[in-house]
């Protein structure tokens, strides 16, 4: 099977050609940039070693901003490459002040002609592949290059195992070429071994993400939204999923009773169908308003905000009391909540549903620094028991320790990646042609 998708990406240009023109005229590319997934238009490459760093989406991006920058300090005198697939993670890592040593580019899509002309320019010298949505040809073609090869931050639940037995071999022959996986948590080790990797091979790392985000900051829109927003209790629903919307909505209504001053921010995962958020919205206030671009801000008597911008989280949540992290609530098409430690590391209060699955949102709970809601009503009961500073300041202290203790899990990361480093990245880099 492998060797049948091999021979695909040996001919797939074209239509990789043809869908990425497709997808910047539509706004769902860069307009300009598309064509680094084909192979072109990269930056100069500096002079010296160049670690290559990989993470697929959004998401996958921010939650690696720290590391990257914990990464370029320790390896300051090289180059951090650093790429994304998505037109989204662009436009958020674009937003922040990253240092120097770190480049972004578009990641090569699956084509030999693209993945060879993407390492013959960089040339790195060892790549770190984030998660575990992997492109089998970026793997393969990789390693044929001896570059040393890194999978991070991975997991693999029982639903991911079943679903990739599917392709079984194909994903067992991709697995194989990393010298070294690290792991979220010791459940995925076991379903790692299951595609045959050995024991010795597996590490920990924990979750990454669990050690906060590099934010992106505004001091102009802070300044302007807590004018607008001056005397009032500013509750954020991020990371929306759609069905989760009525939800929130009627537990603002709720609230609202009680809670007279209070202002609703929606952040919706798909952003895209903010007319359907907008039109939801306008049922329960006639005072809604729609950031869509930089220059949108709310009015004084503006009650619900929708925000379609991205890369902007890091404001919303400085303006917040409180915080409720969406696709958690317990729907069908809802798998699993998004991440909680941005609103955390923010000094916001976190409420969310039972479909918070992922590693180390389990200790936020034990630690009782997050509480679960179910329904609107709770959601409601949870904003006014919230309402008053003093109610929430103990689990803000905690959260805040939480987030502190977790950035020895990046010191230690980064420290193995200068072991993998100083032992295998310094070979010279011999390309097969």
């Amino acid at each position: 099977m492998l060797e049948i998708y091999k021979l695909f990406c040996a001919v797939n240009y074209p239509l990789w050609w043809l869908i990425l023109r497709l997808r910047s005229r539509r706004g769902k590319e860069h307009r300009q940039r598309y064509s680094e997934k084909l192979g072109y238009g990269y930056e100069n490459r500096p002079e010296g070693d160049v670690i290559w760093v990989h993470a697929l989406g959004l998401g996958e991006t921010l939650s690696l901003t720290f590391f990257l920058e914990k990464l370029s300090h320790r390896f300051k005198n090289k180059t951090i490459l650093f790429t994304s697939s998505t037109l989204n993670s662009f436009i958020a890592f674009n937003k922040l002040k990253m240092k120097k040593n770190i480049i972004h580019q578009f990641a090569p899509v699956d084509n030999y002609i693209s993945l060879r002309r993407f390492l013959s320019h960089w040339k790195p010298c060892m790549a770190l592949i984030s998660e575990i949505d992997l492109w089998p040809l970026r793997v393969v073609e990789t390693k044929k290059y001896g570059i040393p090869m890194v999978l991070f931050n991975s997991r693999m639940n029982e639903k991911k195992k079943n679903d990739r037995k599917r392709i079984y071999k194909v994903f067992k022959e991709t697995l194989k070429c990393f010298d070294y996986i690290f792991l979220q948590d010791k459940d995925s080790k076991k379903h790692f071994e299951y595609f045959g990797i050995p024991e010795n091979s597996l590490r920990l790392c924990g979750s990454l993400k669990s050690a906060g985000t590099q934010l992106y900051q505004n001091k102009d829109l802070e300044k302007r939204l807590k004018s607008a927003f001056q005397g009032k209790l500013v509750w954020i629903a991020a990371s929306l999923h759609e069905d989760e919307e009525i939800e929130i909505l009627e537990a603002f209504k709720i609230a609202k009773k009680e809670i007279s001053n209070l202002i609703l921010i929606i952040v919706p995962r798909n952003t895209d169908l903010y007319n359907i958020t907008k039109s939801k919205c306008e049922r329960y206030s006639n005072k809604v308003v729609i950031r869509q671009i930089d220059c949108q801000v709310p009015h004084k008597d503006t009650e619900i905000l929708v925000v379609t911008t991205i890369g902007e989280l890091g404001v919303w949540y400085k303006i917040a009391k409180i915080a409720f992290i969406g696709n958690s609530l317990n729907y069908e098409r809802i798998k699993t909540g998004k991440n909680p430690f941005e609103a955390i590391q923010s000094n916001c209060l976190v409420i969310h549903g039972p479909k918070m699955l992922e590693p180390g949102y389990a200790d936020l709970l034990n630690l009782g620094i997050t509480d679960i809601v179910d329904d609107r009503y709770q959601i409601a009961n949870a904003l006014t028991k919230y309402s008053l500073p003093k109610s929430r300041s103990c689990k803000l202290m905690k959260g805040k320790k939480f987030i502190i203790n977790n950035k020895i899990l990046i010191d230690k990361f980064v420290d193995s990646i200068q072991l993998i480093y100083k032992k295998k990245g310094s070979k010279n880099f011999l390309p097969p042609f």
